[in-house]
């Protein structure tokens, strides 16, 4: 089975930085104190840009007010790879944990639950990605190529602004699988996590005629790609359980398969997808 095309950027940047546990924040490369005090216009999303490379990653302004916030991706540095948005008091044990969790091994599930407790995400995507979410005062962490972090501060009173209508609807239920508000169409989507576990959401590209025993079949084989897979689709990086994102993403295609392959907090060495989080759903 060789469906799998993404893995969460913080899946491989942790497991590789959790050797070193050398990972320090740089300085966000722009905004000004003074930010926090700028309203905006009125009823429309915050606007941040994040962009990546091999040597930083930097956010367009490191303060603002708390609300709706609109991250923008103009540009990453490695082709599939993401940024990530997320919070926590201790960023070298969730990198360490998070490391020990995409490991696979004894303990990894238990690593992941630690992950879970003491680590917030708030979405995030490749290149030229949109997603809105609703961020709360605090400091937060963005992630993105490599082992490069930075960080930005939501301050002040709360702007007033409302995420965008999707024009369809995808949740992670409390049983760990997805569930939609039909076809998948137009241009925004929304993810909302109801489950326990942190989960992303991956939506490949499928045959028209592809069934749940033909997926079944797949993830049971040691092949290469099955047949009925095809190019394109799109991936909505990883989400804590109660964050909702809305996420810009024209529909082109007629079937996808959702996935779910971060690493489960039940069973060692086992990602979602394998323990049934997936789902096959019409678009257009």
């Amino acid at each position: 089975m060789k469906l799998q095309t993404k893995v969460s950027t913080l899946v491989v940047t942790a497991a590789l930085a959790a050797a070193s546990l050398a990972i320090v924040p740089a300085v966000a490369t722009a905004g000004t104190a003074g930010a926090a005090a700028r309203p905006g216009a009125p009823g429309k999303p915050k606007i941040v840009k994040v962009t990546s490379n091999d040597k930083k990653v930097s956010v367009s302004d490191a303060r603002f007010r708390p609300g709706v916030t609109e991250f923008r991706v103009p540009k990453t540095a490695h082709r599939n790879t993401s940024v990530v948005v997320f919070e926590t008091d201790n960023l070298n044990r969730a990198f360490k944990k998070f490391g020990e969790a995409a490991a696979g091994g004894v303990g990894s599930a238990d690593a992941m639950k630690t992950v879970d407790r003491i680590a917030t995400f708030y979405g995030g995507g490749g290149e030229g990605s949109r997603w809105q979410v609703k961020l709360s005062k605090g400091s937060y962490y963005v992630s993105g190529d490599n082992d490069n972090i930075t960080t930005f501060k939501v301050s002040g009173n709360r702007r007033g602004a409302a995420m965008t209508k999707p024009d369809s609807e995808v949740w992670a239920t409390k049983e760990n699988q997805f569930k939609t508000s039909g076809k998948l169409s137009g241009k925004w989507v929304s993810f909302t996590n109801n489950a326990h576990e942190i989960h992303f959401l991956e939506g490949d590209h499928v045959a028209g005629n592809t069934t749940s025993k033909d997926v079944r079949k797949a993830f049971n084989s040691a092949g290469g790609d099955p047949a009925w897979a095809r190019k394109g689709g799109f991936f909505f990086d990883i989400q804590s359980p109660g964050v909702k994102t809305v996420h810009l993403q024209d529909i082109s295609y007629n079937k996808y398969l959702l996935m779910c392959w971060m690493p489960s907090e039940e069973q060692d060495g086992v990602p979602h997808a394998m323990m049934g989080m997936w789902h096959l759903v019409e678009g257009k």
